[in-house]
């Protein structure tokens, strides 16, 4: 082998070496690094009750014994919801509602009076400009009062009505300018100050129901609607304006309807956790989590509890 050639190999050998020493030195200083790797688009079992639990294979939570559900990792390293990881219909009893305090609440029609609070500045003694949320927009119409304060001058409270209401959004705030005349009479006012109201909006023959009606999710509000049997069922609505503990109700909900109110949140746990189980075979309902022996799943608390089940 000429000189060259050997120099050559030489040189590869030490490269190669010198590769794997650095990958090798990078992996113990980083071992975070390794178990990513491994963990991106993986499969894992969790405990819906318990989600710091984490098995590589299926099993009972070693905390409440409830059965582990299926997982798989994101590339960014994010739980991604399995297909059945989903709300289901819950059965309950009576009693069950009795003691977890949830009610039954028929939907209605009220008369109620909202408030939107908005901010501006006093253009002159006699007129202000501040501005809405674009969200709020269907409910402002010139000829609406607003009553409030000025930076300078908190003692005094001044009233006026709207007059005009802008068609441009501004984009930086999603905003539209509204104009107002004011019409309480008072001291000389100071031009560009502060200012600070409330729009008085009546809200006659709406849809409203109990703020402890509702879910916030993150994928937007839910209900639970009863039907025959004490059959709770999960369903998604659309919110207006909240006032004096109510939320008006834009879309998915009828009047006369029946739903909960109260501590949803353990209805909506039972739910998830149900939904969150395995997958029934044709025909089949979904099972109830596995409890250990000496125990059986109890709805209200969902969780494990001791003794048999009370139906």
């Amino acid at each position: 082998m000429s000189k060259k050639k050997w120099a050559i190999a030489v040189i590869s050998v030490l490269t190669i070496i010198g590769f794997w020493a650095s990958q090798k030195l990078f992996k113990s200083n980083n071992p975070g690094s390794i178990n990513s790797t491994k963990l991106e688009g993986s499969i894992y079992w969790t405990c819906p009750m318990h989600p710091q639990i984490h098995q590589d294979h299926a099993g009972e939570c070693p905390i409440c014994h409830m059965k582990l559900v299926k997982r798989q990792e994101s590339k960014l390293g994010s739980m991604k919801e399995s297909e059945d990881d989903k709300r289901t219909d819950v059965q309950i009893t009576s009693n069950q509602l009795d003691l977890i305090g949830v009610q039954k609440t028929n939907v209605e029609k009220m008369n109620l009076t909202a408030k939107i609070f908005v901010s501006g500045r006093i253009l002159s003694s006699s007129g202000v400009a501040f501005q809405v949320y674009e969200n709020d927009l269907r409910y402002i119409h010139a000829g609406l009062k607003f009553k409030g304060e000025s930076s300078t001058n908190a003692e005094e409270v001044i009233s006026g009505v709207i007059t005009s209401v802008d068609s441009i959004v501004d984009p930086s705030s999603r905003t539209v300018r509204i104009l107002g005349a004011i019409t309480s009479s008072s001291k000389s006012r100071l031009s560009e100050t502060s200012f600070s109201a409330e729009i008085l909006i009546e809200l006659k023959d709406r849809i409203f129901i109990p703020e402890s009606s509702v879910l916030h999710t993150g994928q937007g509000e839910l209900i639970y609607i009863f039907s025959e049997g004490n059959k709770l069922t999960p369903k998604k609505i659309k919110l207006g304006l909240k006032t004096e503990g109510f939320y008006e109700v834009l879309d998915g909900l009828a009047e006369g309807t029946l739903i909960s109110s109260g501590p949803n949140f353990l209805i909506d746990s039972e739910a998830k956790i149900r939904g969150s189980s395995e997958a029934p075979q044709a025909g089949n309902k979904a099972s109830t989590p596995q409890c250990a022996g000496g125990q059986h799943w109890d709805v209200p608390m969902s969780m494990c509890m001791p003794g048999k089940t009370n139906k």
